[in-house]
């Protein structure tokens, strides 16, 4: 256990002092950006090779929390996971990507599942779930432990002709209410899927729109569950402003978003919520509604520079890719460090119990013949009375081990049970417990 901790704290600093080297090597510069996306297939090389020989063999030996799979199984291309209400725009935010229809469109819901889309070098083509998921060299092998209702509701779209070639965008069914019953409804577990795309994407977009600034409960709960720890990567739109007749409808709306928000993300800070509407034109509307309302029209050209910066966020998903490789092998050999300590702690805890009930074991069982001995040894017994108490100690002595084995199974069970390993985690990480990391 020793040696594993320190294989994971040596991997862990490794990539620590990567982050910082490819922070001061990739600054806003095109230059600096072009290096930073071509340091791509190096980083992950490098975290294949601390992935197969550091971290899954320990992994394996400690019966650790990490994926049974090798990082040259990862989905190959840099994605962007779009998540949102239903009619919040996330379709026709990825036709307007895309530079041509692919996705249906429609203020009802128009979709039931997730759609993996990527681009295609011979013609158009779909592939169901079950297809393409047990295609190692896609990347999504994992996610057939989520069952065949999942399977069903998830597809793939080929097409040839996209304006963004280098990467994949995920689509994914509008959120709806009543979160507690959501994996009855969906008939698989929505929240699971979303935190695993979400884990393995390198950007993630959460869209709302003015007619649900965040009141629906599954987002609320997606935004508590499945993107927690993801910040870093996770992007809020509210998507549609357009739609704003007045300045204090807008007001009203965007307040509505940020109160919903508080209530589920526990900072003082919210992150930034970026407000931008689509062309008329991508979403095959007359230019009649924003241009016409002089109270908005003044922040039109605003609110087309923070469409331009979300934009900006997607096509930056191969350059964050470097970013979240780095991230993701530091992350896996910080939580294989955390479960061998806690691992090792709970070991020692149980040595510590079995050693001491071995002493007093030991120790009885010692007596008797020592006691016996002595006895005779100056008279003060008989060969009879000493082999007596000889025969008392070692009764006792066993009984001592039969009591001090059912003990220690007891506190093997108390050790490894949900509770005893959370005491644990706490006496071992009493400061990050502490702090609330």
């Amino acid at each position: 256990s020793s040696a594993a901790m320190a294989s994971c704290r040596r991997s862990s600093i490794a990539f620590r002092r990567a982050r910082g080297l490819a922070r001061q090597m990739c600054n806003v510069s095109p230059a600096a950006s072009e290096r930073r996306t071509s340091l791509a297939p190096e980083v992950k090389a490098w975290s294949e090779r601390v992935q197969h020989d550091m971290l899954a063999p320990l992994n394996e030996r400690l019966l650790g929390p990490l994926e049974r799979r090798a990082f040259s199984e990862a989905v190959p291309l840099p994605f962007v996971l779009l998540l949102g209400n239903h009619s919040s725009g996330k379709s026709s935010f990825i036709n307007y990507v895309l530079g041509r229809r692919v996705q249906a469109t429609g203020v009802a819901p128009t979709d039931d599942g997730f759609t993996v889309i990527a681009s295609s070098s011979s013609g158009d083509s779909d592939r169901d779930g079950a297809s393409f998921v047990g295609d190692p060299s896609m990347g999504f092998s994992s996610l057939r432990h989520f069952g065949p209702g999942f399977m069903s509701h998830f597809k793939l779209k080929l097409r040839l002709g996209l304006s963004a070639d280098e990467l994949m965008l995920v689509d994914s069914p509008g959120m709806i209410d009543s979160p507690s019953k959501q994996e009855r409804e969906r008939g698989y577990d929505f929240l699971g899927v979303v935190r695993w795309l979400a884990e393995h994407a390198d950007v993630v977009l959460l869209f709302f729109d003015p007619d649900k600034p965040g009141t629906t409960g599954e987002t609320l709960e997606c935004l508590t569950k499945s993107l927690s720890g993801l910040e870093h990567k996770l992007h809020i739109v509210m998507n549609k402003v357009d739609s704003f007749r007045h300045i204090h409808d807008f007001a009203r709306a965007y307040g509505s978003l940020c109160w919903n928000l508080s209530k589920v993300i526990p900072r003082k800070d919210l992150p930034r919520i970026y407000t931008m509407f689509l062309p008329p034109e991508a979403v095959g509307q007359p230019d009649t509604q924003l241009r016409s309302t002089v109270p908005l029209a003044a922040a039109l050209a605003e609110l087309e520079a923070i469409r331009g910066e979300v934009l900006h966020e997607v096509m930056r998903a191969p350059e964050r890719r470097v970013d979240n490789l780095i991230t993701r092998t530091h992350d896996s050999a910080a939580l294989l460090l955390m479960h061998a300590r806690v691992l090792e702690e709970a070991r020692r805890e149980y040595s510590a119990q079995r050693l001491r009930w071995l002493v007093v074991g030991g120790a009885i069982l010692a007596s008797g013949p020592a006691a016996g001995g002595l006895a005779v040894l100056y008279g003060m017994s008989s060969l009879t009375s000493a082999a007596a108490l000889v025969g008392g100690t070692s009764s006792l002595a066993a009984l001592v081990g039969l009591q001090g084995r059912a003990w220690l199974h007891a506190a093997q069970a108390e050790l490894l049970s949900d509770s005893g390993i959370d005491a644990v985690f706490r006496r071992v990480h009493v400061p990050a417990v502490t702090d609330g990391d």
